[in-house]
């Protein structure tokens, strides 16, 4: 065993007992909402890049907290939204912005009566449901005053996106550390459980996660940051374009080979062409070498693949051959199976809301409470969980909801002013139609990044309260003719 193997298995061994946790969690969490109402601007920021690190969090340094360390980025947005919603500054009251928002409040309502659901028997799961569904949504009338410029945004943007780079590289060490080390710590146990998410069929290798929790998470990681590095490389402000063009764009890609995930190469596809149609249409990355700084991407990532990374690509190439269902079997027939279950089993009210997510058993053994009367049968797409969970009218809400962002990234996208705010709101556009099939609800780390992504799309529709219209000059007098 390594000596960074034995060091994880001692800091991972240490356990508190419950009560301490608590006492611990709950003084943590003072101080970061104070803090977090006094900054909210850098509080949302830090809950953003908590969201990325969290799994690290939960497998090697708190393993016996997971469950507070879940919330730890929820922590860091309370305090922001009191101050956002409830006092917000000068600077943001000065500006307004054109949302439907009684129309997404109707329907979160719609969908959130479905907390309401008596076999719930719990107000603690009751809230739960609340905050799977609903906690991000105020990120997409937030995010539009998170920067105070355009080049401020730019320039974090990118110290974000390259937070890719120490990510991808823990990828790579995770792959060739093998199954059994401390590093694959969910492959690990996933074996263990004979779970079909350990490898890729055979044994030599385990999917890797990075610094999440769990596969879903490294996916979203994944395709949300090669749709954050094309937007960067179309804007002619964007430093650093030769490292994320030549490193962190192919790390990407070796990643999502690595991870072992088809749904990340489909939807990584998409928004590659998503991206390069408008541009060699010249509608997004005028005035740069975006058509270039792309074919030349794509090649680094070819060449590494090829040359140094050939294995990632082999023993993804076995899993699509030997995987047990098709594109097809995966887009269409079961979400439709999924959601003729549903209705079977959970009529037109459902079980109630939440009660399907994963967490919910854990919160339920952590703070030792009863619930549910019945319990809500998990299936796997997520259109039928929605379903077993808030029924017709709840299921009918929450897909009108996601239609309206989609349908307002694209009056964004046709509205926008700057180069930046056009490609934001086309990668919106593309990331939201894969994740009406994909993980939302149960997956945390694609929830909060598609509605801070969304608030950011929102952009053009931020206008100041006062317009100041250009006056016209009035006309100079004739000069007198000298006699």
């Amino acid at each position: 065993m390594t000596g960074l193997n034995l060091s994880i298995e001692l800091l991972a061994a240490a356990r508190l007992p419950m009560k301490t946790l608590f006492l611990i969690g709950a003084a943590a969490s003072v101080v970061i909402v104070l803090w977090s109402f006094s900054h909210w601007r850098a509080a949302v920021k830090v809950a953003l890049v908590t969201a990325l690190i969290e799994g690290a969090l939960r497998k090697w340094a708190f393993p016996q907290g997971q469950e507070l360390v879940y919330f730890l980025k929820d922590a860091f947005l309370f305090g922001a939204y009191v101050k956002f919603f409830l006092a917000p500054d000068l600077d943001v009251r000065a500006y307004r912005l054109r949302m439907p928002g009684f129309v997404i409040v109707l329907l979160c309502v719609v969908v959130g009566l479905g907390a309401l659901n008596p076999n719930i028997d719990s107000p603690i799961l009751s809230l739960f449901g609340l905050k799977v569904y609903f906690y991000y949504v105020p990120l997409v009338f937030m995010m539009p005053y998170l920067f105070r410029t355009e080049q401020e945004m730019t320039r974090q943007l990118t110290w974000f996106a390259l937070l890719a780079l120490p990510i991808c590289l823990l990828g790579l060490v995770q792959w060739y550390a093998g199954p059994t080390s401390i590093l694959n710590v969910y492959a690990q146990r996933d074996a263990m459980d004979g779970a079909a998410g350990f490898g890729f069929g055979m044994d030599a290798r385990a999917r890797i996660t990075a610094t999440f929790s769990y596969l879903t998470g490294h996916t979203t990681f994944v395709v949300f940051f090669i749709s954050l590095c094309l937007v960067l490389l179309t804007v002619r402000e964007t430093r650093w374009k030769w490292l994320i063009a030549g490193v962190v764009l192919p790390l990407l890609g070796v990643n999502a080979l690595m991870g072992g995930s088809r749904a990340a190469i489909a939807v990584t596809g998409l928004v590659i062409a998503g991206m390069a149609v408008p541009a060699f249409a010249g509608r997004i990355g005028a005035g740069t070498y975006f058509k270039s700084i792309l074919i030349s991407a794509m090649a680094a990532g070819a060449l590494m693949i090829s040359y140094v990374f050939y294995e990632a690509y082999f023993y993804m190439s076995v899993r699509a051959q030997t995987a047990g269902d098709t594109f097809y079997e995966r887009a269409i027939e079961h979400p439709y199976n999924a959601m003729a279950y549903a209705i079977e089993k959970a009529g037109f009210f459902g079980f109630g809301l939440g009660l399907t997510h994963p967490a919910t058993g854990a919160l339920k053994s952590f703070l030792q409470i009863e619930g549910p009367k019945e319990e809500a049968v998990a299936v796997e797409s997520e259109s039928g969980q929605v379903w077993m969970e808030v029924g017709l009218f709840g299921f009918t809400a929450w897909y009108a909801l996601r239609l309206l962002f989609i349908w307002l990234c694209w009056r964004c996208y046709v509205e926008a002013r700057t180069p930046l705010q056009k490609a934001l709101a086309l990668a919106a556009l593309l990331l939201s139609l894969p994740y009406l099939l994909m993980q939302l609800v149960v997956n945390h780390t694609a929830n909060i990044l598609l509605f801070a992504l969304y608030g950011l799309a929102m952009l053009p529709r931020l206008q100041p309260l006062v317009q100041r219209h250009a006056r016209r000059p009035p006309a100079r007098a004739a000069l007198p003719v000298a006699g």
